[in-house]
């Protein structure tokens, strides 16, 4: 099984505990893309970078990584974005971007034939943040593609990753959003990306908005509550498997989407992915950073 993650990485830079700050690289699906390739699955990454020194130093980064880049474009003349992580006493995470010229945001309308090629994959991974990055016009173009990729048999794993600073308003990202959910296989949501979209409800009225949708397989993510996971017509609450306090939490649920996918890839049952993404995201969370060292 091959999957396609779509998206941005941007450099990043991360606190130290002598206050200055580390560069490194991030970026949502891409974070999930590392983590695919660290349990194991066959992925590829698609995107768009500068022609800087720094842009081939993530190209490299990724293909050590086990992350496929035959499909990240180069612009001339172009950087990468970058962001910078603030952290609270708790390790909870700010982001502060300079990205508005990114070249992710225009890798689907500068290489219009980019798109088709993802039919050659059996699984696609996007995110509220890819979405943010393009226009109304690409979007449209993204729309038919996903219906005619899953009448294809292709499967659409999405995460709702909403950032509020990412788009023009609230209702363009409901807009926009709301039509994605009705092309999803597999629903990756943080709940508490949830409740900033679409205000205080439930878990159980998050998982219904995702089934009536027209998803298969919803993992709700909600931190140290555990997890909801509804596959096969069944729904299980599922706690957390370690307690650990926590450095960052950038990535906490990127690294929990990427060893999921990666267990589900490769056989397991949907309830021990649940544990692979949670051991995963409590690794993760006790790193500054989103790319935490690997596991000896």
């Amino acid at each position: 099984m091959r999957i396609a993650a779509i998206g941005e990485c941007m450099l990043e830079l991360s606190p130290t505990p002598a206050g200055t700050y580390c560069l490194g690289f991030g970026g949502d699906t891409l974070n999930t893309a590392i983590y695919l390739a660290r349990y194991g699955a066959s992925v590829d990454y698609f995107s768009a970078l500068g022609d800087d020194p720094l842009s081939d130093n993530m190209i490299t980064a990724w293909q050590r990584e086990g992350v496929g880049t035959d499909h990240v474009r180069r612009k001339i003349g172009s950087v990468p974005g970058l962001y910078l992580i603030q952290n609270d006493c708790h390790g909870e995470r700010t982001f502060y971007y300079w990205r508005e010229k990114a070249p992710a945001k225009t890798v689907f309308s500068d290489d219009s034939d980019l798109m088709e090629k993802l039919f050659e994959y059996d699984y696609l991974y996007l995110s509220g943040i890819t979405l943010s990055l393009y226009c109304e016009a690409t979007l449209k173009r993204l729309w038919s593609f996903l219906d005619r990729y899953r009448s294809n048999g292709g499967k659409v794993a999405f995460d709702l990753n909403y950032r509020k600073q990412n788009w023009g308003s609230r209702a363009s990202a409901l807009d926009t959003l709301s039509a994605m959910m009705t092309k999803i296989d597999i629903a990756l949501p943080s709940f508490d990306d949830e409740v900033a979209l679409h205000g205080d409800h439930s878990r159980e009225q998050c998982l219904l908005r995702y089934i009536e949708a027209g998803a298969r397989e919803i993992v709700i993510k909600d931190g140290a509550n555990g997890v909801i996971l509804h596959s096969e017509k069944q729904t299980h609450k599922i706690a957390t498997s370690k307690t650990v306090v926590p450095v960052d939490t950038t990535a906490a649920g990127d690294s929990f989407n990427g060893a999921y996918l990666a267990s589900r890839l490769m056989g397991k049952a949907p309830t021990a992915a649940v544990t692979e993404g949670q051991n995963c995201a409590a690794h993760v969370i006790q790193h500054a950073g989103a790319i935490a060292p690997r596991v000896l």
